[in-house]
């Protein structure tokens, strides 16, 4: 019943959109849940870390969001998969090979990792109401945006103050330069306090480049979880594409913390790409960029980067 719902709620929302010409607002309730606004998600997410206790922030990507969507349509439906959903998980998120077969295993792995989250930043998106609903239902719900700290009173990454901290992202180089001189990137806030910075390298698989030594996105996410296993830390800040989500949770197993901020971890430490320069983005975040916030290292610029939204993290 919850995904025939979802569904008759979803077909009104886009045929409103489409018809009246009018955008959708961010409900107050989603899956049966209240959303929480802004100040009360970062301080939900600041108390679970200061609790010490295994903890998990996260969200879905735009391609991750369309897929599952995709993927419950064909199964309750009967509905074909959508080719062209299948190849932006592919391209923009990072899954591969590029062979349908086997997003039946990529679903598994979504459903197992909903179980461990804590918090949710929703989109508003197609068949989220059943999405969350069925594999999230013990997760507390905000926006999206009210994932990131930047804006919010009391920013939960004050509480990463003197923590052990393990950023997985593939701008490691960036992110440690940057982490020099954190104080610059936020001045007179909490955003960026001080604390041990570790880094790992996330596989980099988006725009079609294959990383060499796996053959599958699973065996990149397994060997990602073995080598993070290796390493002491209290909380892990994870943005890695399609990776992310999972790996959070798999983080949380390991009796650690994990904030899957996606997209927007490189913002934490004052990189700016494209995606934030343009558009409804720019005039909210030029107003925390300054003179100190770079762009990703070239180094870090992998092959075909245009093909994913204009090279929007670079």
């Amino acid at each position: 019943m919850i995904f025939i719902k979802s569904l008759f709620k979803t077909v009104y929302k886009y045929s409103t959109v489409r018809f009246l010409k009018k955008s959708v607002p961010q409900g107050q309730v989603v899956a049966g849940k209240k959303v929480l606004d802004i100040q009360q998600a970062n301080k939900f997410i600041y108390e679970g870390i200061m609790s010490g206790k295994s903890f998990m922030a996260g969200r879905y990507g735009g391609c991750e969001n369309d897929i599952l969507a995709s993927y419950y349509l064909h199964k309750k439906l009967g509905a074909p998969i959508s080719k062209l959903k299948f190849n932006y998980l592919c391209s923009n998120a990072g899954f591969f090979p590029k062979d349908v077969s086997l997003l039946q295993g990529y679903v598994n792995e979504m459903e197992t990792a909903a179980k461990q989250v804590d918090i949710l930043g929703a989109w508003n998106w197609f068949l989220e109401d059943y999405i969350i609903g069925t594999f999230a239902p013990q997760s507390q719900i905000t926006t999206l945006g009210n994932l990131e700290p930047w804006f919010s009173e009391k920013p939960w990454s004050a509480a990463l103050k003197g923590k052990k901290v393990l950023v997985v992202h593939p701008f490691q180089d960036s992110i440690e330069l940057q982490y020099k001189k954190r104080e610059l990137l936020f001045p007179g806030s909490e955003i960026l306090p001080e604390f041990e910075l570790k880094t790992f390298k996330a596989v980099q698989s988006i725009a079609g480049n294959q990383p060499e030594g796996f053959e599958t996105w699973f065996d990149a996410l397994d060997y990602m979880t073995r080598e993070i296993e290796k390493i002491d830390f209290d909380i892990a800040i994870i943005g890695c594409g399609a990776y992310g989500f999972p790996l959070a949770a798999r983080v949380k197993k390991m009796n650690k913390q994990a904030i899957h901020l996606a997209g927007a971890t490189q913002l934490l430490f004052g990189i700016k790409g494209s995606r934030w320069e343009q558009g409804n983005y720019k005039p909210i975040f030029e107003k925390i960029f300054n003179e100190n916030w770079i762009r990703p290292l070239e180094t870090e610029k992998p092959k075909k980067a245009e093909a994913i939204e204009g090279a929007c993290y670079w």
